[in-house]
């Protein structure tokens, strides 16, 4: 399964090195130390940094919310482009091609690993942590594992192209503006 995970990851290269920038950005800021920054290799933490356990929820919920949020946003502009594109209009180009495939590999690249996950978990639900806290971060907690379980069997790309597929059809019944605009 280690090898399905990180071939997944390589055709996503794009999305790969974007999430581990970023989750670099979120260690240097928080001053947690990097055990092994490289992006690509043969285990489940392929694609993301190897890094300290965080001492805080705050880069707890950094280390899963910023990659995740920056992929996400960048993914669906993109993919706004590209699927609307090539799935809706049927213009199959090169551009069309490229901005679908750039949009579909951040897509799948969102989840924290699976160990950053955890390391949220542990930090939202001890002792010290406020109620109202843990009634604010849950919904994200919930978010980020389910992502980080079916993105340890690479669940994630396939979401990703299902997504990118029925993208452009969610998009102009939510907003027939731009369907009207286009046609």
């Amino acid at each position: 399964m280690t090898y399905i995970y990180v071939a997944t990851r390589i055709i996503t290269y794009f999305g790969t090195e974007l999430r581990v920038f970023w989750e670099q950005l979120v260690c240097r800021f928080f001053g947690i130390p990097q055990e092994d920054p490289r992006s690509f290799k043969v285990s489940e933490m392929c694609g993301h940094v190897e890094h300290e356990l965080p001492k805080s929820l705050k880069e707890s919920f950094m280390l899963c919310f910023f990659p995740f949020i920056m992929n996400f946003i960048l993914g669906i502009c993109i993919l706004l482009t590209g699927s609307y594109r090539v799935f809706y209009i049927g213009d199959i180009s090169l551009p069309g091609i490229v901005f679908l495939i750039v949009g579909i590999s951040l897509l799948s690249n969102c989840a924290p690993s699976f160990e950053d996950a955890l390391s949220f978990k542990d930090s939202l639900y001890k002792k010290e942590t406020s109620t109202f806290v843990k009634i604010l971060l849950s919904p994200h907690f919930a978010i980020s594992y389910a992502c980080a379980y079916l993105e340890r069997y690479s669940v994630t790309f396939i979401l990703a192209i299902v997504f990118a597929w029925i993208f452009p059809t969610i998009f102009s019944f939510t907003f027939p503006l731009i369907n009207q605009i286009l046609n």
